[in-house]
């Protein structure tokens, strides 16, 4: 089965969408919006008259792919970089390649300390159920660092 594609019909031009809408649309907050916009990573923001900002399908796609790349931690300013680098074509595309393969790597750190801080909380979940079933007794809690001395039964 074919992998979905996120920017599947994102590619229409029409300004439509407010900031508001986009937000919605994107589960962003609007304030993240207009900042990435501010900052110039979306290339082809239209505005109206009463200078209202109006997203198209193809900013949308654009906004995906900023916020991905900012949530996986690269800069701004490499993030300016990369759509600069996307906006002069071809000639760009190892470059961007190699971008994106190093924040894949990026990721894949991320996901594997997000893993272990998983398991972590996995296992204090499963404590304090037992705790609160009365299965166990408090005996890690680090601000009570006495041993627990009850005598096993």
């Amino acid at each position: 089965m074919k992998k979905p594609n996120p920017f599947d019909g994102l590619t229409d031009d029409t300004p439509k969408y407010t900031v508001k809408e986009t937000a919605e649309k994107l589960g962003m907050t609007t304030y993240t919006v207009r900042y990435y916009d501010n900052a110039d990573l979306i290339p082809g923001v239209e505005r109206t008259s009463g200078n209202i900002r109006l997203f198209s399908d193809r900013n949308l796609a654009w906004l995906k792919l900023v916020h991905c790349l900012r949530m996986t931690g690269l800069p701004i300013p490499e993030v300016r970089q990369y759509i600069q680098m996307c906006l002069k074509g071809d000639s760009t595309i190892r470059a961007r390649a190699e971008l994106i393969f190093k924040q894949e790597k990026v990721l894949h750190e991320q996901l594997k300390t997000l893993n272990q801080q998983m398991e972590i909380l996995k296992y204090k979940k499963k404590y304090y159920q037992d705790l609160l079933a009365g299965k166990v007794k408090d005996h890690c809690n680090p601000g009570k660092m006495e041993p627990d001395i009850t005598p096993k039964k």
